[in-house]
């Protein structure tokens, strides 16, 4: 009676989730519509309503924001790359939508609706479906919050598990239960053998988890443990392999995971497949001799600043390590004074070192634009792991194991790891940021890029640059 109870319990929440999703997108539906009749009414006779101008539009949007987990109860509405992904999915729709509606749908008919109504009206169903998202997301956090993840966990990872969780502002709750006797983690509620952990599963009211994490090495799961794991992930309730946790909910890779293996393993789009690494770097030229064009101005006025309140030099040159480990020279706008870089490697929030315009430069992330020559070379890309100071290097080298791996791919002038973590001073900053760097890497995608982007303008924005 009880797994009867509990089966149909599962069904009644995918049955919620898809009549979260189908009422979503009805109401994305809805606002297309609204706002499109709107925006015509306001114009005139300016726009010529037709059914493929009401009707393909908000399919494609659609189908793109259900690409990004935006009709998912799950998908975290609040967080910044959510955001980042759903005005990246209403954008994107436009240039797709305007060939089916301007090409395919109007081929040989007369008036077409109005192109500049049809991103108008994108821009604005962007940001209002956005607030729609992010309101149910607050009105419903209260009750999310009492919803828990099971932890199942070995004396080692499930200690690691457990301190990156006390650290990682995870809004749901944990239970831990070890397979093992464990003092190095308080939480965890005494369950310390196969038995009592599968009696749990048994007795618990597992149809209210989030899902299961599995903190411990397979190898020390008995055989009916790992069965009754597949049986509660193939009946609605996801079960986490500790990376694929941390991949989805902290957007990073478990170090602790990282073996000599790993590399043959990951599916390594950018390190392997030469079509994407192809495709990036023809991006990075492009991009680079845009800005290099559309910048020079900027450029060349922020030289004569740095002449005029510091002096020269202007550049400021430094041996940096690159792809496959090839050392290159890397430059930027002189923020410091000069000789500075034989002082502390790393530069402090009160450095006193960096001139007054250093500090704005920095800030604002200007201090960085000569490195599109860099780009030009081919010694960077825009977007990777952070070209580091060979002495720094050297250090990080011999304290942090598969230190190398990040290497894999060129340096970005931004990335993931500089958008999601403080800039670093320590070792214990570059274990994190390698977390970061090694998602990226195994997670490459041109819509992670863009995700990157956007980020990057929030930091500025928000002066968060150094």
């Amino acid at each position: 009676m009880r797994a009867v109870a509990q089966k149909n319990s599962q069904l009644g929440i995918q049955t919620m989730h898809w009549m979260f999703g189908g009422f979503l997108g009805l109401l994305d539906f809805t606002l297309w519509i609204l706002l499109y009749y709107t925006l015509s009414k306001l114009s005139g006779s300016y726009n010529h309503i037709s059914v493929s101008s009401l009707l393909l539009p908000p399919a494609i949007l659609i189908t793109l924001i259900g690409l990004v987990r935006g009709y998912r109860y799950d998908t975290d509405f609040a967080s910044l790359q959510y955001a980042s992904e759903h005005l990246i999915a209403c954008l994107g729709s436009f240039p797709v939508s305007a060939f089916f509606l301007y090409v395919v749908a109007s081929f040989g008919s007369g008036a077409n609706s109005s192109r500049a109504i049809l991103l108008v009206n994108l821009i604005l169903f962007g940001f209002f479906s956005l607030l729609i998202r992010r309101f149910f997301w607050f009105s419903t956090l209260r009750r999310r919050g009492k919803s828990k993840f099971l932890v199942v966990a070995d004396r080692k990872l499930g200690a690691i598990f457990h301190a990156d969780y006390l650290k990682s502002g995870q809004y749901q709750t944990v239970q831990f239960c070890s397979i093992v006797n464990s003092q190095e983690c308080p939480d965890f509620d005494g369950k310390n053998s196969e038995a009592a952990l599968l009696s749990l599963l048994e007795n618990e009211n597992i149809s209210q988890l989030s899902g299961v994490i599995i903190a411990a090495r397979l190898a020390e799961l008995g055989r009916t443990l790992i069965q009754k794991m597949l049986a509660i992930h193939f009946g609605g309730i996801p079960v986490y392999s500790m990376e694929n946790f941390y991949s989805e909910y902290w957007n990073r890779m478990p170090l602790e995971l990282v073996g000599p293996e790993w590399v043959i393993e990951a599916n390594l789009n950018l390190v392997k497949n030469s079509v994407s690494s192809m495709a990036k770097r023809f991006s990075d030229l492009l991009i680079a001799v845009t800005l290099i064009i559309l910048l020079s101005p900027l450029m060349l006025f922020v030289a004569v600043l740095i002449v005029v309140t510091d002096g020269a030099p202007v550049i400021y040159a430094q041996q940096r390590i690159g792809i496959h480990q090839i050392p290159f020279t890397l430059y930027k706008f002189r923020t410091m004074s000069v000789g500075s870089d034989r002082g502390d490697p790393y530069t402090r929030s009160t450095d006193e070192r960096v001139s007054s315009l250093g500090s704005i430069l920095r800030r604002t992330r200007l201090d960085e634009l000569p490195q599109l020559w860099n780009v030009l070379r081919g010694d960077m890309s825009f977007i990777g792991p952070r070209a580091e100071w060979f002495k720094l290097v050297e250090t990080y080298e011999r304290e942090i194991p598969h230190y190398h791996l990040r290497h894999l791919v060129r340096p970005g002038i931004t990335g993931w790891a500089q958008v999601k973590y403080p800039y670093g001073t320590s070792v214990g900053d570059a274990i994190q940021k390698l977390s970061y760097d090694l998602y990226y890497i195994r997670n490459f995608s041109f819509k992670l890029d863009a995700a990157v982007l956007l980020k990057t303008v929030y930091v500025v924005c928000f002066g968060k640059g150094r």
